[in-house]
């Protein structure tokens, strides 16, 4: 699930006129908090350690940053995505699943393990301060360029 920040779009785009080297330490500061978080999500999801745990899940984390570097992305899409991320983020209710031959398989429901979103919260703060601090020197850089100083 995205972060949003209030003017962000707006943001983005202001920030997308600027020259390639002026918003470069804004697409260090994206990549840096994403790359952390991805890390800590990588690390705290459940691995070999869990009885029913492939590996799965952890071999189809991913991390992506956009083309222009302003934002980045951590979790599981696309064709080659962990299918069940969710059910271990949240959690799954006991239910029936119906097999191809007309059998019934009773799942007896799996408690939450997130690790997703805790690796989200525990990076926020210090994300969003390396962002604003680089946003800022950014468009100071912008305007001293533009101020001819």
């Amino acid at each position: 699930m995205p972060s949003k920040v209030t003017g962000g779009r707006s943001l983005r785009d202001k920030l997308r006129k600027l020259p390639i080297d002026i918003k470069a330490g804004v697409a260090e500061a994206v990549a840096q908090s994403g790359a952390a978080i991805f890390a800590d999500a990588k690390a705290a999801a459940p691995g070999p350690e869990h009885p029913y745990a492939t590996g799965e899940l952890k071999r189809k984390l991913r991390f992506q940053i956009s083309r222009n570097g302003l934002r980045a992305r951590v979790g599981s899409w696309g064709k080659r995505r962990a299918r069940h991320i969710h059910l271990v983020e949240f959690g799954a209710a006991a239910h029936d699943i119906p097999m191809p031959d007309g059998g019934v398989i009773h799942h007896p429901g799996a408690p939450a393990q997130p690790f997703l979103f805790p690796a989200y919260r525990r990076h926020r703060d210090s994300s969003v301060k390396l962002i604003r601090a680089a946003v800022r020197d950014a468009l100071a850089r912008a305007a001293r360029q533009r101020g001819g100083a």
